[in-house]
């Protein structure tokens, strides 16, 4: 569950809530950023240029340097990193300090060269956020192969740590960015991001509705890919085919798309969970209704290519492996698989199959997290001893220990005040026998387990290249069939809350007064004007 505040939890349960949900699309030419070649007329020593175009746009902290009147000794800011401390983030600090008025008496360039031309609808340069300061007087210039010059931006006066230029650019080999003037005197001029396009926000009239489906599968035999469809007013025609002033020429796949879903804590003010990590795959205008749709899916849908595999060891190292050949840079890796040895698949697979796989060897669920994180982790069974209070939050410090409370019961009991209709409940198939298909040294060979005290049910058959051997073939076993005995799959449409994610343990309200605990596998929210939605949860009976 995502932590928020005393306040949300208060109104997200509110017998009258008020909701909104906004849309952050980025419309960028993502080639752009692995071609770019940065460099700058000066650097100071812990500038790190080639982070211009990681797409990290804040830096990791304030750093201290003894630029006149910066360092405050408040606890707001760093020492900053040594050149082996790899994961700060800083982008770019010049080289010279400007003077007393801001200015510099030689002009800080950045210069960025690409080895082809690219497109993108403008660009965004995204100066020093944290301690809001900015150039305020500076020119952009935009240049095709040969230096032939296509654009170019005269920026006076800006006032802004995120400078916007809409301007449609076409066949650019080359951007320089000149700066002349800072918005503080004795400063080195900083800019931590360059984005090659403009980031667009859908919030109210703009935002006709949306829908995002998120999934999870806990025993692993599928990998579904979450999902956000978007509705927009294209009013504007800035989505049609034919308008040459237009989006539509800009857009293209694996775009960036994030969901903040809000509720109202006080008067015109919105607490919102963020949703990140979706990618672009689908766009059209819907003819006559002056609305364009966008779907938009995330990590798991761009795995389907063939995975080329290295030396590996054991599943957390062959998981790296995957994720890091998949261009899949964030994430988290449970170390409970280090201990399952391994040397990895004996044929092509792809990395959409090879992480399916991982996940049943190591008894895993896999699944993006709302800030946009690869996670593969095994879940605690779901039984009898198994509730809410494992799910520790903030502790209660009393003497020399520190108990642990759990402070989100509330937000995860889905009550009748809160439903639209009584929760469905449905029982799904028994597995009687599991047949697992031990491989070993080029063979195959088939073991039958059976669900004890089950006479009538289904055979499932697991054939995966990752178990080698009987006993490891039995551990799977026994928690496929675990899992499986949790049948009852429950169905609520209520009125949602952000906050909840799949794989959180639900208590749902049903009119026997039972409460039972079970784990949210599918969230559906549907805003239109109003937040709605749809829970599945599975558990025991």
């Amino acid at each position: 569950m995502i932590e928020v505040s005393r306040e949300f939890k208060q109104a997200v349960y509110a017998p009258i809530r008020k909701t909104a949900a906004k849309v952050v699309f980025a419309i960028l030419d993502n080639g752009a950023y692995g071609d770019a070649t940065p460099s700058a007329t000066s650097n100071a020593s812990i500038s790190r240029i080639l982070q211009l175009t990681d797409k990290k746009r804040e830096m990791s902290h304030k750093y201290g340097t003894f630029e006149r009147d910066y360092f405050k000794l408040d606890g707001s800011f760093r020492i900053p990193p040594k050149p082996t401390e790899l994961e700060s983030d800083l982008g770019w600090w010049s080289g010279e300090i400007c003077g007393a008025g801001g200015v510099f008496a030689n002009p800080q360039t950045v210069t960025l060269d690409f080895s082809e031309g690219h497109n993108s609808i403008g660009l965004t340069i995204i100066f020093d956020t944290l301690a809001n300061e900015y150039a305020v007087d500076f020119d952009i210039f935009v240049y095709r192969a040969n230096d032939e010059l296509i654009a170019s931006k005269e920026v006076v006066d800006n006032n802004s740590s995120s400078y916007v230029w809409i301007n449609g650019l076409d066949d650019y080999n080359k951007v320089v960015v000149t700066i002349k003037k800072w918005v503080r005197p004795y400063r080195r001029a900083r800019i931590v991001e360059v984005d090659f396009g403009a980031f667009q926000e859908y919030a109210g009239d703009k935002l006709i509705k949306v829908n995002l489906i998120e999934q999870m599968n806990v025993v692993g035999d599928t990998l579904p890919a979450n999902e956000i469809k978007f509705v927009i007013d294209n009013s504007s025609k800035e989505f049609n085919i034919l308008n040459p002033q237009g989006f539509y020429r800009f857009l293209k796949e694996r775009q960036e798309v994030s969901l903040s879903i809000g509720v109202e804590i006080e008067d015109d003010i919105f607490e919102y969970v963020n949703m990140l990590g979706y990618y672009l795959v689908d766009w059209q205008s819907d003819e006559g209704a002056l609305t364009t749709t966008l779907t938009a899916r995330n990590i798991f849908d761009l795995l389907d290519k063939e995975y080329s595999q290295g030396t590996v060891t054991n599943l957390y190292e062959l998981t790296e492996d995957v994720l890091l050949k998949a261009n899949v840079p964030n994430y988290f890796i449970h170390p409970s698989l280090r201990d399952y040895t391994t040397s990895g698949f004996p044929d092509k697979v792809t990395y959409r199959k090879a992480l399916q796989c991982i996940g049943i060897a190591s008894k895993s669920a896999l699944y993006q997290s709302r800030d946009a994180k690869f996670i593969i982790e095994p879940f605690v069974v779901l039984d009898e001893n198994t509730s809410y209070i494992n799910f520790a939050g903030p502790d209660m410090f009393t003497g020399m220990v520190t108990p642990t409370v759990y402070s989100g019961y509330d937000m995860k009991n889905i009550t009748f005040d809160n439903v639209y209709k009584e929760p469905q409940i449905n029982l799904d198939k028994l597995i009687q026998t599991l047949v697992m298909v031990v491989h070993s040294n080029g063979t195959k060979t088939e073991y039958a387990f059976h669900n004890e005290g089950v006479k009538e049910g289904a055979t499932l058959k697991c054939d995966n290249p990752l178990i080698n051997s009987l006993s490891h073939a039995t551990e799977i076993a026994k928690w496929i069939i675990v899992e499986s005995n949790l049948r009852a799959l429950y169905q609520v449409n209520w009125r949602q809350n952000p906050a909840l994610e799949c794989g959180d343990i639900v208590f749902i309200e049903d009119s026997f007064g039972a409460q039972k605990q079970s784990r949210i596998t599918k969230q559906e929210y549907e805003f239109a004007g109003f937040l709605s939605g749809k829970t599945e949860s599975k558990g025991g009976v």
